[in-house]
């Protein structure tokens, strides 16, 4: 949560994650322990109104999360959003343990003008302490998080103009670490676990240690470079190609010259990604691969990651413990839960 936006109160809020094809929310709630999902909603977005998460069109957008807000019960309010990519750096430093919160918040201020790339004028920076420095115990690791104001405060306006209040500004990478971490074993705490998300426009790569986010990379890849290929091979438009995709109306040899080809490309990318990460210093060793995004509902993709990958593939699949107000939410997410992961990850923020 970035400074400027208040601690949320209530057990209850509405995680809003924007993409370049569709906005997906959820409504979570929490009572005597138990998560419940009170409604859950997807609405498309015209394609040029978000580019490399910059919101072009504010009025157009502001209208689509109106017609979300629909979905959802009146007294939910509170709305929590992420920014990711470029728009947000992320930085562990260690500093005293016996420094107070007016003291630590003045420490990273001043720290910050040394490792942020940008004006502090134009970021939002936020704070959380992590845990004790494995090699000073009288030193804290603090995580610090800086993002661009604009990126903030243009998402921030479309959802109060809606009718809601945004409460909570996350890292999306750290949105995507918590609910992924519903799925974990006892086991993987110790371990290094990748999350990788893969939607429309991006790709995004995440390593997981401990609880905490060690490593991540964005690359502009997704879903829709797969119905580029199908809009080229077949002459089609890039929306008659998407839906085509979504209507699972396909020419039979699409599999082996678009699909085959595309899958082969995400394989590639990612096991790059994966490289870069193994040849950082670091001595965490990735040991299990958890799936999210609307991308990995391709079905060829996952079966060629399990193929081609020395370690455990996994779709994300958190929802087994909670509990649904609507059963049609309950299918919904039994069938294509992964690409709400994002806003699953938001909306626990709120409640946990």
């Amino acid at each position: 949560m970035f400074f400027g936006f208040k601690k949320l109160g209530p057990s209850s809020v509405i995680g809003i994650d924007f993409g370049s094809h569709s906005i997906k929310a959820i409504a979570l709630s929490k009572g005597q322990g138990t998560y419940q999902i009170e409604a859950v909603a997807e609405a498309t977005v015209a394609k040029g109104l978000i580019v490399d998460n910059r919101l072009e069109d504010i009025d157009k957008i502001t209208l689509i999360i109106k017609r979300l807000r629909k979905s959802f019960p009146k007294n939910f309010n509170n709305a929590a959003i992420a920014v990711m990519g470029a728009d947000v750096i992320t930085k562990v430093m260690a500093m005293g343990a016996d420094l107070n919160e007016l003291e630590l918040e003045a420490r990273v201020e001043l720290e910050a003008e040394n490792i942020i790339p940008f004006p502090l004028d134009e970021i939002f920076i936020d704070f959380e302490i992590i845990g004790s420095n494995l090699m000073d115990k009288s030193l804290n690791d603090i995580l610090v998080s800086a993002a661009r104001k604009e990126r903030v405060l243009s998402q921030a306006q479309c959802v109060d103009e809606s009718g809601l209040k945004t409460t909570i500004v996350d890292v999306a990478s750290h949105a995507l670490a918590r609910a992924s971490e519903l799925v974990f074993t006892s086991e993987d705490y110790n371990r290094g676990i990748a999350v990788v998300d893969i939607g429309n426009s991006q790709m995004m790569l995440s390593i997981l240690y401990q609880g905490n986010v060690i490593f991540t990379r964005n690359k502009n890849h997704g879903g829709e470079v797969c119905s580029q290929m199908i809009a080229d091979r077949y002459g089609l438009s890039l929306q008659q190609a998407e839906q085509a995709k979504l209507d699972n109306d396909l020419p039979e040899d699409c599999a082996v010259d678009v699909i085959a080809p595309f899958v082969s490309m995400t394989v590639n990318h990612l096991r790059f990604d994966l490289r870069m990460f193994t040849n950082s210093p670091n001595k965490v060793d990735v040991v299990k691969l958890i799936l999210t995004g609307g991308g990995v509902l391709m079905p060829e993709l996952v079966q060629q990651l399990r193929e081609e990958l020395d370690i455990e593939v996994e779709v994300a699949d958190p929802y087994l413990g909670f509990n649904f107000k609507n059963n049609a939410d309950k299918v919904l997410l039994t069938q294509s839960g992964s690409k709400y992961m994002m806003a699953l990850g938001l909306a626990l923020r709120g409640v946990m």
